[in-house]
Formats: structure tokens, sequence, C-alpha cells
């Protein structure tokens, strides 16, 4: 990163400035034990662009598709790191003027470059910041990944360069790719799933040392909770664990609901409800944890993919936001739609969002929202497969494409949005 999230004052300057920039009806959170004052989000029902970055296929090779995988915020707020197909991980400052200032009418949009990014080769699985990230502190800016024929790796975030590995070996003696991989709370620990075992290291000694729990489906995705971690898989399932000070998993029980693999789950802030989603399933299920026989509540979305589409609750637990195959961001407003709540059997509607916003003309996979500021990130593309009805130069042939429909309007980019209230804007 540039030698200016590297200065001691960049945490201040956010923790002191958000007080001052703060709109009506405030909550109250706390983070790193400095009380400030949540800003309320959607509150002028208006999303305006910040700032923007794409990718687009290079001329010696079309057939390479460089479409977003995913994005998300620092702990920190100062940067965000996403995921591209076939082109590895880049990070993408914030503007400096978003630290403290509030948009207005007339800002200009930002086109942002990398300031790293690092080629890593083959498809990477899942990724996620160290939870402590912090930029006037340099040892703890990095971030994990997990890929295609390769270990568990920790990255620096501020010159790119590889910290270290961890490895994970099957019965065999072969080492094996995880699939998903998160950080405990505390940063102590790194959990990562593989198909028929769930691995845990620490992550002050990498390498192959780590203790396992053998389980009977492959882990596709996690979330944690304090003790608590959920484990989705491609059966459909998720599996809900506890884990106690000495690294030991206990099985508390599974959820059934999901008709494809369970791709993203998330707690709530408060740690009792938890949302999923799957691969080519329109339903966001809604669970609490401490009755997981069935789903508390069912929010809609678009998901006509195989592909993860990324969605997130707000700091302060009252938004649900999230994206889909049509690029239509969703979000639901527990004030509004009580999405928290008990399902509704009499709700015919049954698509209760609160707001709409149609941003993107591709697929909007992957949403982020700002740990301190009413600002969300969110990233657009997926794969294209090329129409067979086609000439090499785009023309149809003999006009039977009719039955075939094949998206020819890519959108590969990286946007980010103010969320909160514009002055100049009316409400």
């Amino acid at each position: 990163m540039e030698e200016t999230l590297m200065e001691t004052d960049v945490l201040e300057t956010i923790t002191k400035d958000v007080e001052d920039s703060l709109v009506s009806e405030p909550i109250i959170t706390a983070t790193e034990d400095v009380l400030f004052q949540y800003p309320t989000l959607f509150s002028g029902r208006t999303l305006l662009e910040l700032c923007n970055s794409s990718w687009s296929s290079s001329p010696k090779s079309k057939d390479v598709q460089p479409y977003l995988r995913g994005c998300k915020w620092s702990p920190d707020g100062t940067c965000c790191l996403s995921v591209v197909n076939n082109d590895g991980v880049h990070i993408t400052e914030l503007p400096r003027d978003l630290y403290s200032e509030s948009a207005t009418a007339n800002r200009t949009i930002d086109v942002l470059d990398s300031v790293i990014h690092v080629k890593e080769a083959g498809l990477v699985y899942d990724f996620c910041w160290y939870p402590s990230m912090n930029s006037s502190i340099p040892e703890t800016c990095c971030w994990l990944t997990t890929r295609q024929n390769a270990p568990i790796q920790m990255w620096d975030a501020f010159d790119g360069s590889l910290r270290c590995t961890y490895r994970g070996f099957n019965p065999v003696d072969e080492m094996e790719p995880a699939v998903t991989t998160a950080f405990t709370l505390d940063g102590a620990r790194i959990i990562a799933g593989y198909k028929k075992v769930l691995r845990t290291f620490d992550v002050e000694r990498p390498g192959r040392d780590c203790a396992e729990h053998k389980i009977s489906f492959p882990a596709s995705c996690l979330a944690l909770d304090s003790n608590i971690i959920a484990v989705g898989s491609w059966n459909t399932t998720i599996s809900l664990f506890n884990v106690n000070e000495m690294g030991t998993y206990k099985s508390i029980g599974k959820m059934h609901g999901h008709s494809g693999g369970v791709t993203h789950m998330k707690f709530t802030p408060d740690g009792l409800k938890l949302v999923s989603g799957a691969r080519k399933d329109h339903r966001l299920l809604v669970w609490d944890i401490r009755y997981y026989r069935k789903p508390l509540n069912i929010l809609n979305r678009i998901m006509d993919t195989n592909q993860r589409v990324y969605f997130d609750v707000s700091p302060c637990g009252k938004y649900l936001v999230t994206g889909g195959t049509d690029g239509i961001l969703k979000v639901w407003d527990v004030d509004n739609v009580n999405w928290k709540s008990a399902l509704d059997v009499t709700d015919v509607e049954r698509d209760n969002v609160t707001f709409k916003f149609p941003l993107h003309k591709d697929c909007c996979n992957s949403v982020s929202i700002h740990p301190f500021r009413p600002i969300l990130a969110t990233g657009s593309g997926q794969y294209h497969i090329k129409d067979p009805i086609q000439d090499e130069d785009g023309t149809e042939i003999n006009g039977l494409s009719e039955d075939l429909k094949y998206s020819c309007h890519p959108e590969n980019s990286l946007v980010f949005w103010w969320i909160g209230d514009v002055p100049e804007l009316p409400l």
C-alpha cells in the first residue's frame, strides 16, 4: 500500500471525524474501546457513485475473462481487497477525503488504480482479512487466500509479498488445497475447510502443524462468531459446531433448507442469527441458531449462477444487503421489514425488500459495507459463455440465436457508493 496508509493518524482521523459527519437517529457501536456513533444508512434512498475501477480482457487473450469474484473492506476501512478471475488479488485504497468528509452531489468520480496487485495463478477459492488489521501497525496488515493446487497463503498488504503458508496433507501425504478459510475472531488461529476435514492452524506457527476434525461432507464456506462455527457444504446443508478453548469441535446440529450448494454465510452482529445463500437458489435463509430446525425467514434475490454471490449485514445489524445476477442491489431494513422475525406464511408477495437499486448491467456478485462510514463497495461480473450460433466477428448465423440468450454486455468493475445523506439532494 501507499505510504499514506502507514501514517499513524489514519484511524484517529476516521474515528474523530466520523462523529462529526453523522446523520439523524444514529446507532451507538463500540470498536477498539472507542465509542462512536454508526451513521444511518440509506436514509436518503439515493446511492451516489464515488469511485470505480474496472478490468477488461487483453487483446492477446480474448478468452480470458477478468471478472470480479468478490470484494471485502479491510477491518480498519482504509482499503478494499478484491479477487479478479485470472488476474489475482487487488487492493484499492479509499480516497483520503472520504475518511472524514461527506459526499456532495457534484463530487468528481474517481477512477482508482490498484495499489497492490498479486498475480496469483489458478482459481482463488476464498480470501479473508486479518480481523485486527490496522494500517498504523504494519505487522497486522495481511490477508489469506486459498486457491487451486496451492496451500493457504498469507500476504503482506503493504508490498504484496508472501509472508508464509499453511499446508494441509491428506492420508497419503499429498498436499491438498483448502476450499475455504477464515481467521478466528481474535486472529490467533486459522480454520480451513477441506473435502473431508476441518483443520485448525496456529497463526504463529506456519507449516503443516495443525489440529484436524473429520467431517462427512465437503466444506464450501465458513462463518464464525465467538465459539460457534457454521460450516456450509455443497450437499446443501449447514453444520453448526461449538469450539472450546482447546480447539475441540463438538457438533450441535445440521440445518436443511437450501436447494443448492451453500456458497456464503454471515452471522448478524448479535450472534443469534445466521444468513445463508446458495448457488442457483433464489432464497436467502435467515436462521435463529438457538432453534435451527427450520429457517426463521426467507428473503428473495435473483440467483441464476453457480458463482458465489456475496451479501453483507451492516455493522449495526439493521440492514441486510445483497446483489444478484440481474445486477439489482436489494436492501432489507429491519425497521421497515423485520427480516429477523418469523416467516409470515400469509405473505403472498414474498419479495418484501425495502429498497431496490439497479446498479449494474451484469451480475452484482459481491457487496461489502464499510465498517465506519456510509460507503458500500459492489463488484460486478460473471463468466460469459460465447454464443455458439455466432461467427467470430459476433454476427448471427441464420438468425438461430433467438432461443440461446447469452449476455453480450459484460461489466467487470469495482464501485464505491455513498449510501448516507447527500445534503444537496432532496429526500
